[in-house]
This record gives structure tokens, C-alpha cells and sequence, in this order.
């Protein structure tokens, strides 16, 4: 809805009316930089042992044993950090409640990193 009336000069001028106009999207957050890769790998690792990790995925999580080989998963970045935090009944704990996102995303880039030999 707009009201018209005249201006300086003659002219004429559209006013628009409260709440006509859409509200004025958020301002995107400004990026950060990535942390660095060789620090969040440490941190994974320092997590994976800190946690018994290995107790069930053996050599860093380089071969299976009663959990499978971590090193080569072709299960997406989601699915690894979903079965951090929630487990699978009769399979994995939960260790969603114990760590930050940072450390969930940390063991991720660990997991990532595997190499063999490493």
C-alpha cells in the first residue's frame, strides 16, 4: 500500500507505509578461518586415545577389531559425527554428552587423516 503527496518542488512522492516493505534479510556471519588442520588432527588423536576409542577400532583406528576400521570410511562426515555423539545400541556409547562440537569435529578431521603406517 502507498500514500502519495506532493513534495518540494511539485513532485510527487510514494511513501510507503509501515510494514509493507519485507523485512531486510540478516546479515550473513563473517567467515571464519578454518582451524588448523594439523592442530585439529592432534586434538582428534589426543580424543581417539582419551577415549578408548582404540579399544574397539585397533591401530589409531586403522583396522577393524570389535568396531570397524575408521581409516577409508565411505560413510560421510554426518554419519561419523552422528554415531560420535548418539552410538549405536549394542554397538557404540554415546559420546555426544562428553564432547564439544569443536572435539567431535576434531576426531572427524583425525578420522579423515588416517593413513596406514601413520
Amino acid at each position: 500500500m502507498t500514500q502519495q503527496r506532493a513534495g518540494a518542488g511539485g513532485a510527487i512522492l510514494l511513501d510507503t507505509l509501515a510494514g509493507t516493505l519485507p523485512a531486510r534479510a540478516a546479515e550473513p556471519a563473517p567467515a571464519t578461518a578454518p582451524a588448523d588442520p594439523g592442530a585439529q588432527i592432534a586434538r582428534g588423536k589426543t580424543l581417539f586415545i582419551s577415549y578408548g576409542c582404540g579399544w574397539c577400532h585397533e591401530d589409531g583406528g586403522r583396522r577393524a577389531a570389535k568396531g570397524p576400521q575408521l581409516m577409508g570410511t565411505e560413510h560421510d562426515d554426518n554419519f561419523i559425527l552422528s554415531r560420535i555423539a548418539a552410538g549405536s545400541p549394542g554397538k557404540m556409547p554415546a559420546f555426544g554428552a562428553g564432547l564439544t562440537e569443536a572435539d567431535m569435529n576434531a576426531l572427524l578431521v583425525y578420522i579423515r587423516s588416517l593413513k596406514p603406517g601413520d
